[in-house]
């Protein structure tokens, strides 16, 4: 559901009661396609039940079919029936589209119209129990939802006007069996409609509510890993992420790029919070967060580890390189001062660099960590490497 889900952000999911379906059709296209390998699933063990049906009922079938039509013609439509279920449900597995799924369903479904209504009329002139089958058939059909609800009406009362005139014109039957024919299948299509619209209205319901729960497990899933003030990624990111640098540190082996990992710090950020106020160190930090990004390649990452502390990841990147990007920052944020609510502070800020190796995220941390020291030690606003 997860991956439908994206596809539904900020659309119209409304289900219009009478028709059945989403107003959007980009959204009923996307819940048909949620449900489309149900669908095949559901399609082809009906196939399934109807040719085990069709031939246990084969096995009786000399007891109720007129004689002139047994056997090589009452079987050889039974073995038709069965043949053509049977090569459905496996034909059903290599249907890519809802579309031809659609398609194929209605063929099989006037197939299977045709071919009841056959297995009617060499039946004797007397028998009409086969009309229990009908009934199964359309409620079965109507509830399955393999296709919208106004074709599966169409059809039904299509099939329902067919089997009404086959037993009309061939049966020999009084008037008051005619009418408990009509009215069984009137009570057939009504049910079916009334089972059929909840189904479909039901199905779509549940697809909002779930389309609704992944898109707020993902809103969470994105708020926990995002630090709330700068909206760059937290510590929590960066862990979800170090199995990637790790598999990428492996795959530059010996090479001159590499995962080069910077620790970053604002020089005296504890003095722009006590001189100026919480509020102003926290400008301070989401436009320092603002530099950082927007002074890096779209292929690097940055994260808030805590406080004025922050992670800076250069995928394939040399030392060198890597040197030249984070003293390019520093020689930017010595020439500027940063403008907050009339004030014009100097920001700084100490970078410690280290190679990523194999080994675990504490250790790698912890050299970066180390290299930043240094840096603070040696008076601040610098750069300093420990590989």
């Amino acid at each position: 559901m997860g991956a439908f889900a994206a596809k539904l952000f900020n659309q119209d999911m409304t289900i219009e009661r009478y028709a059945c379906q989403f107003k959007s059709l980009q959204v009923e296209q996307i819940f048909l396609q949620s449900k489309f390998a149900q669908d095949k699933k559901i399609a082809q063990f009906l196939c399934c039940i109807i040719a085990l049906v069709t031939t246990l009922v084969t096995f009786f079938d000399k007891m109720i079919i007129q004689a002139s039509y047994w056997p090589d013609i009452a079987l050889t439509g039974r073995i038709i029936m069965v043949s053509v279920c049977v090569l459905s449900a496996f034909a059903l597995s290599y249907i890519k589209t809802i579309q031809l799924f659609r398609l194929v369903i209605s063929v099989f479904m006037l197939f299977l119209f045709l071919n009841m209504q056959f297995m009617a009329i060499t039946y004797e002139r007397f028998y009409i129990l086969h009309m229990f089958f009908d009934v199964i058939i359309l409620i079965t059909f109507y509830f399955s939802t393999l296709v919208s609800i106004k074709l599966s009406v169409f059809l039904s009362i299509s099939y329902s006007a067919l089997a009404i005139s086959v037993i009309y014109f061939n049966k020999e039957i009084s008037n008051h069996s005619l009418y408990m024919v009509i009215l069984a299948h009137l009570a057939a299509n009504l049910a079916g409609m009334i089972m059929a619209a909840h189904e479909h209205i039901i199905r779509r319901e549940l697809f909002v509510r779930n389309a609704q729960l992944a898109q707020l497990a993902h809103e969470m899933k994105t708020q926990a890993l995002r630090d709330s003030l700068t909206q760059l990624p937290n510590r929590r990111a960066f862990d979800n992420a170090y199995p990637e640098y790790q598999r990428l540190t492996q795959q530059q082996q010996g090479e001159s790029k590499q995962v080069c990992v910077i620790l970053a710090d604002i020089d005296y950020f504890k003095r722009v919070n006590d001189t100026h106020g919480h509020e102003v160190g926290d400008v301070v930090l989401q436009r320092f967060s603002a530099f950082l990004t927007q002074s890096l390649r779209t292929s690097d990452d940055v994260y808030r580890f805590g406080g004025e502390e922050f992670v800076i990841v250069l995928p394939l990147c040399s030392v060198p390189d890597a040197t030249v990007i984070i003293n390019s920052m520093i020689s930017r944020l010595n020439a500027e001062m940063l403008q907050v609510e009339g004030l014009s502070l100097p920001i700084r800020a100490s970078f410690g660099l280290t190679v990523m190796r194999e080994e675990e995220q504490k250790l790698v941390i912890a050299r970066a960590d180390a290299a930043l020291y240094q840096a603070k030690d040696a008076g601040r606003n610098q750069l300093v490497i420990k590989l």
